[in-house]
Parts: C-alpha cells; sequence; structure tokens
C-alpha cells in the first residue's frame, strides 16, 4: 500500500493497493484546486499499474468529504484515458458531495458508479 501527504497536513490522502482483481485507489478528505494534482499523480501511478496487468482502477471516494470541479476534471481525464487504454476507471461514490457533485454535471451518467467497494470489484 502506498500512502501519499504532504506532512503537512494535507486535506486529502490517498492510498494506492494493487489486488488480483483491481488496482484500487482510496481517497479521503477534500479534493479541490489545491489536492487534485495529487489525485491526480496517484491515478496516472495507478493506470500504468494496471495497464500492466490487465485490471481496472477502481477509485473509492467514499472518504472524500468535500470535492471541487477540479476533481470532476480530474475524473473525466481519467475516464477518458482508460477508454482510450481498454482500462476501465469504477468510481466508488456513495454520498455526500461526490455524489451531488456527479449528479448537478450529470457526470453519473458518463462514469462506472458504484455505491459501495464490494459492488466496484465485483462489476464486470
Amino acid at each position: 500500500m502506498v500512502t501519499e501527504d504532504d506532512g503537512v497536513g494535507a486535506p486529502l490522502r490517498v492510498d494506492t493497493e494493487r489486488r488480483e482483481d483491481a488496482v484500487v485507489v482510496r481517497g479521503a478528505g477534500e479534493v479541490d484546486s489545491y489536492t487534485a494534482p495529487l489525485l491526480r499523480d496517484r491515478l496516472a501511478a495507478a493506470f500504468t499499474d494496471a495497464k500492466s496487468g490487465g485490471l481496472p482502477v477502481v477509485l473509492d471516494l467514499s472518504g472524500v468529504a468535500f470535492f471541487a470541479s477540479s476533481g470532476l476534471s480530474v475524473l473525466v481525464e481519467y475516464h477518458l484515458l482508460g477508454v482510450d487504454r481498454g482500462t476501465p476507471l469504477r468510481l466508488v461514490a456513495p454520498a455526500g458531495s461526490v455524489l451531488r457533485a456527479l449528479r448537478a454535471t450529470t457526470l453519473n451518467e458518463l462514469l462506472e458508479l458504484y455505491f459501495s467497494l464490494p459492488e466496484a470489484l465485483a462489476a464486470r
């Protein structure tokens, strides 16, 4: 497991775990213009890892309390990259600001959205 934090109380924590069925990226905290680059970096690494193993990337945002438009941009970027590479991006967003932002922008209709990690991992 890899954990990324800038050491000064960053409002976003990102953990990555390679499993036999997926590369799981878990975010907790806040995604805004300050922290979105960290999310982008962790997703870039996860997509590289997933491609080598032919795995999907599951992004679990159930621990995210605040999700700004900069985070939505990262999701669209990596959704499109996944389509191009044949690497699915599955998003776990059960409630809260992430789900509200996805619904407000209708991205919930574009992205593979799941309400729990087990659901996302079981998807085919």
